[in-house]
C-alpha cells in the first residue's frame, strides 16, 4: 500500500491534500533560502531601474534610449519597490522569493486533478534544478511562472464565456508583457477559447484583455524607436548561420539530461507521446493517449511552439533558464492525466519516487544545496563545451543570500566586476568598453557610458554582424567596434569612417538620442522599422579596428 493510500485512509482527502501542500511549501521556502542568488544579467535590468527611479528615464546609458532588458513588467514592478527601498539586492531577492512562493502555492492548490498528482507535481518542482535556480536570480522567471499557473488554472476549468476570455487574454498579455517570447505558449489556448465562444463581441473582449501588451509595444516603438528589446536585435543580427543555431538549440533541450535529470524526465515524454499515438493508436493506451492529446491540444501546441522557438534561436547560455516555462507547462499537462482508480495511488507514488531519485542523481541536488555550493570550483568547470553554463554556480559565492548575510558586508563586496564598476564611478570615468555589463554597469552608475561589445545595450552594434568566421558562444556574439565609433561617442560628432555606416548611425542616433516628439524622429522610426536603410549595413563588412587604448577595457 502506497504512502498516498495510507494518508487517504487516515485523513479526509481535502485535509490530507492541504497538509501535503503545506509540507511542500515549507520545503520550498527552505530550499529557496539556501539557493537564493542574483545573476550578472539581472543587474543589467537593475541599472535601468536605478536610472528610471532617479529620473534618467527608461535607459541603460542615460544618453540614449535603448531597451536593454527583456522583461518590462518585471522591470516596472522592481522599480516600484526600489522607489521606496533604494536598495536593489534584498529588494529583488525578496520580491523574487515572494512571487515564486505564490506560483508554487497556486500550482499545488489549483492545478493538479488529484492528491496523487499534487504529490508528484510538487515533488518535481522541488527537485528541478532549473526551476529552483531561477526561482530567484533577479530575472523574470518567477513572475512568468506565476502568470502561467494563473492562466492555466482558469483555462483548465474549460469555460469559454466572455468573462473567462477577458481574464485569459489579460493574463496572456501580462505574461507577454513580462517576457514577449512566452506569448507562443499562451496563444494556442487563448485562440482555442476564442473559437469556442460564439458571441459577436468575443474578439473585441480578447483585444481589450490584450490591451496592456498592445500599449507597451506602441510605447516601446515610440520611446525606444523599436517594438522589441535591443537584446533581440543583438542576437538575431549576429550573422551566425541558422544551421549552427539549430544544432545549439537541440543541444540546449538535451543538456539537462546530465545536469538536471528531473527537468529532463518531465520534458522527455513530449517526445514519446507522438510516437505512442502513431504506433499504438489501435490499442487501448494509444486511443487514450490520442483522446488526451485532443483534449489538451492547445496546451501541447503552445509547448511545442515554444520548444521549436528555443531550437531556432539556439537556446541560451544559462543552463535551464529558458526551460523553466517549458518545464512548468509540461508538468501542468501531466498533472491532468487520469489513471484508473485502482492504479491512482501506485502510479502517482511511482512517478513521485522517480522524480525524487532523478533529483538525487543530479550532480548538485537542490535539496542539499548550502552556503558552500560549488565553492572553490575552477572557472572553466562552470561552462560546458557548448557554452552552456551553471550560472548559479558561477555567481553563487559572490551573490548568494546565505553568504551575504553571513559576511555582514555589502552585497557583492568581493566581486571583481562590481568592484571595477565602483572604481570607474569613483574615478569619474566617462567612457568604457567592456563585456559582462551587469555588475559593472550597475555599480559604475549613470555617469559612465559603457559600450557593450556583446551589443545587448548598444543600438548600433546590435545591428551589426560578428566578424566572419569568429568563434561565438550562444548569447555572447561579440562585435568588432567600427573605426571611429568610440571617438564619435566621446566627442558627440559622427567620426565613423565607413560612410554608409556613418549615415546609418545618424539615422539611428536621431531615434535613440533625438527629441522624442520630433517629426523627423518619427519618420526615421518608420524608416528604420521598415528596413529602408538596411542596405547601409548589409554592405558593411566588420573588421578589427585599433582604437585609443585609454578607452578600451578588457573583459
Amino acid at each position: 500500500m502506497s504512502f498516498l493510500q495510507k494518508g487517504v485512509q487516515l485523513l479526509p482527502m481535502n485535509l490530507f491534500r492541504r497538509l501535503l501542500i503545506l509540507l511542500f511549501i515549507v520545503l520550498f521556502v527552505s530550499i529557496l533560502l539556501r539557493t537564493a542568488w542574483l545573476s550578472d544579467d539581472a543587474y543589467i535590468t537593475f541599472r535601468t531601474v536605478d536610472n528610471f527611479v532617479h529620473g534618467y528615464g527608461l535607459t541603460w546609458n542615460p544618453a540614449e534610449r535603448v531597451q536593454a532588458y527583456t522583461h518590462p513588467l518585471w522591470m516596472f514592478l522592481l522599480s516600484a519597490f526600489y522607489f521606496f527601498t533604494r536598495e536593489i539586492y534584498y529588494t529583488s531577492l525578496s520580491f523574487s522569493m515572494g512571487v515564486s512562493l505564490l506560483a508554487v502555492f497556486f500550482f499545488s492548490l489549483k492545478i493538479p486533478r488529484s492528491t496523487g498528482a499534487t504529490l508528484f507535481g510538487s515533488t518535481a518542482l522541488l527537485f528541478s534544478r532549473a526551476f529552483i535556480d531561477y526561482s530567484t536570480s533577479g530575472l523574470e522567471n518567477p513572475l512568468t511562472h506565476l502568470l502561467l499557473v494563473l492562466f492555466f488554472w482558469i483555462y483548465l476549468q474549460n469555460k469559454s464565456d466572455l468573462k473567462t476570455l477577458f481574464i485569459l487574454s489579460l493574463l496572456a498579455a501580462l505574461g507577454a508583457f513580462n517576457r514577449l517570447d512566452v506569448i507562443l505558449i499562451y496563444l494556442p489556448p487563448l485562440v482555442g477559447v476564442l473559437l469556442k465562444n460564439r458571441h459577436p463581441k468575443a474578439l473585441a473582449v480578447m483585444m481589450l484583455g490584450l490591451a496592456p501588451l498592445i500599449l507597451w509595444i506602441f510605447f516601446s516603438l515610440f520611446y525606444y524607436g523599436f517594438p522589441f528589446p535591443n537584446t533581440a536585435y543583438a542576437k538575431f543580427n549576429s550573422g551566425v548561420p541558422q544551421s549552427e543555431l539549430t544544432t545549439q538549440g537541440f543541444y540546449y533541450l538535451e543538456e539537462p539530461f546530465s545536469s538536471d535529470p528531473t527537468t529532463f524526465l518531465i520534458l522527455a515524454p513530449l517526445l514519446v507521446l507522438p510516437v505512442l499515438i502513431l504506433l499504438e493508436y489501435k490499442t487501448t493506451i494509444g486511443r487514450q493517449s490520442l483522446a488526451f492529446v485532443r483534449q489538451h491540444l492547445p496546451l501541447i501546441l503552445g509547448i511545442t511552439f515554444y520548444a521549436a522557438y528555443l531550437v531556432r534561436i539556439g537556446g541560451d547560455f544559462m543552463s535551464g533558464r529558458m526551460l523553466t516555462s517549458l518545464f512548468l507547462c509540461t508538468l501542468i499537462l501531466w498533472t491532468q492525466v487520469s489513471w484508473k482508480p485502482r492504479l491512482q495511488g501506485w502510479v502517482w507514488g511511482s512517478l513521485t519516487l522517480i522524480a525524487i531519485l532523478s533529483g538525487l542523481l543530479s550532480p548538485f541536488p537542490t535539496v542539499f544545496s548550502d552556503a558552500h555550493y560549488r565553492e572553490g570550483t575552477p572557472f572553466w568547470k562552470f561552462i560546458d563545451t557548448a557554452g552552456v553554463a551553471d550560472e548559479r554556480g558561477f555567481y553563487y559565492q559572490a551573490t548568494s543570500l546565505l553568504n551575504t548575510l553571513e559576511s555582514g558586508k555589502p552585497p557583492l563586496w568581493k566581486n571583481d566586476w562590481a568592484n571595477e564598476g565602483r572604481s570607474w564611478r569613483y574615478a569619474n570615468q566617462r567612457l568604457v568598453v567592456t563585456t559582462s555589463i551587469g555588475f559593472r554597469g550597475y555599480y559604475a552608475g549613470p555617469n559612465v557610458h559603457i559600450v557593450d561589445t556583446f551589443a545587448l545595450a548598444d543600438p548600433l552594434l546590435a545591428r551589426l554582424p560578428i566578424l566572419t568566421g569568429a568563434r561565438w558562444r550562444i548569447g555572447h556574439f561579440e562585435r568588432a567596434l567600427p573605426c571611429g565609433y568610440l571617438e564619435t561617442l566621446e566627442s558627440g560628432r559622427n567620426k565613423i569612417q565607413n560612410p554608409n555606416l556613418a549615415l546609418y548611425y545618424d539615422k539611428l542616433s536621431l531615434v535613440t538620442r533625438g527629441p522624442l516628439f520630433s517629426l523627423q524622429r518619427l519618420r526615421e522610426i518608420w524608416n528604420l522599422n521598415t528596413e529602408k536603410y538596411s542596405y547601409l549595413i548589409q554592405s558593411y563588412i566588420p573588421s578589427p579596428c585599433r582604437e585609443p587604448s585609454s578607452l578600451l577595457h578588457p573583459p
